[in-house]
């Protein structure tokens, strides 16, 4: 589930341009709940009034630095940063930086710096403060924010297998995408992993033989999350049947477009919904999310999702490659620091050549893009 900024202000028509502003850029890295107050005193009753779901979520808090909202940090158990607007017209959008200990009021003075520990001494946290001008870019507040997110894997029922993952890819071939997409449920099922293939694509761009038809199909699904007709987590296995390659996957819908036209919140709710299912499942699980065909701006909605992304990354110095490499720059940017980027081993090598068994794990390749 995605980290929340909390954003108090007073000043409601400020709060409405930004807070719909970092909407926009967030790109579903993370949401913004606002609230709207007269009064410091107001905080920490609004703050009660928020769904405990929400509360254990928050991990950025922007607030007014005249506000004074140290009082209620210590219900924030997730909290990574209270960043101040303050009214400086400053260039420099980090003037000061301090760390408070959770539990304790937080002292001004910014050059104090000190850890704590949790009350089950298990792990020591900090809270950072920074004060941010109200007239930075909000591009570089959401940069910012981005910085201090802390993804929230949510405590499932007993049993479940923290090891589950889902992941997605972002390819500027359908080769390449064909090529990643039967390297990694190759590689799942060698390691003896449950499988779930998610295709989001034109119909006629899947490879494999799939059904078609009416009743429980993905476009029965993109159908029930459009009108709000949401199926409990558990359910969404009744969606599933195991195919002939040993993999669970969908019925698909009838019309080869069915799947990319849909709206992009209903198949973003749908991706979020996966993602929680297979969390729950007690045997050790991959969802893999397969795009192709979408705008670059959906699938990064639908990426900040996941737990990894394969991304190809072009080589050359073609006008249609550095396009490619801009974008794919682009795209790395706006995910979050809990996604693990990865590429396909030995790209150039055959798909039949690959021993999914002996390989070892993939590397990680955002540092050398």
């Amino acid at each position: 589930m995605r980290p929340v900024v909390l954003y108090i202000d007073d000043h409601r028509d400020y709060q409405l341009r930004l807070s719909r502003r970092l909407h926009s850029l967030s790109g579903g890295a993370y949401e913004v709940v606002t609230i709207t107050v007269n009064d410091e005193r107001e905080i920490g009753s609004a703050v009660d009034t928020l769904a405990h779901e929400i509360r254990r979520r928050i991990t950025v808090f922007l607030c007014p630095g005249y506000l004074a909202a140290e009082s209620v940090l210590d219900r924030l158990q997730a909290l990574t940063l209270l960043a101040n607007l303050c009214e400086h017209e400053s260039a420099k959008e980090i003037e000061t930086r301090s760390n408070i200990s959770r539990g304790h009021q937080a002292k001004r003075d910014h050059d104090i710096r000190r850890d704590f520990r949790t009350d089950n001494l298990e792990r020591q946290k900090t809270i950072e403060i920074l004060s941010i001008s109200r007239f930075m870019r909000t591009s570089q507040i959401d940069a910012v924010i981005r910085h201090y997110l802390v993804a929230d894997k949510p405590s499932y029922a007993t049993g479940s297998n923290r090891s589950n993952s889902v992941g997605t890819h972002l390819s500027f071939s359908h080769e390449t995408g064909t090529r990643i997409t039967r390297y990694v449920i190759g590689r799942e099922q060698a390691l003896g992993h449950t499988v779930i293939y998610l295709p989001i694509k034109p119909l006629y761009k899947i490879e494999h033989r799939f059904r078609r038809g009416h009743g429980l199909t993905f476009g029965d699904l993109i159908y029930r999350f459009s009108v709000g007709d949401i199926p409990e987590i558990g359910e969404m296995g009744k969606w599933l049947y195991m195919h002939e390659d040993g993999y669970y996957t969908c019925s698909l819908p009838e019309r080869s477009d069915d799947l990319i036209t849909c709206d992009i919140n209903t198949l973003r709710q749908i991706t979020n919904a996966w993602c929680d299912y297979t969390r729950t499942r007690s045997q050790t699980t991959t969802s893999w999310i397969d795009i192709e065909g979408m705008p670059l701006g959906d699938v990064l909605a639908l990426a900040v999702l996941c737990d990894f992304v394969y991304v190809d990354a072009p080589v050359g110095n073609s006008d249609k490659e550095l396009v490619a490499q801009r974008e794919l720059g682009l795209f790395l940017a706006k995910l979050p620091k809990e996604c693990r980027i990865l590429e396909l081993p030995h790209r150039h090598q055959p798909l039949k050549e690959i021993n999914h068994i002996t390989r070892g794990k993939e590397s990680a390749i955002a540092s050398g893009l």
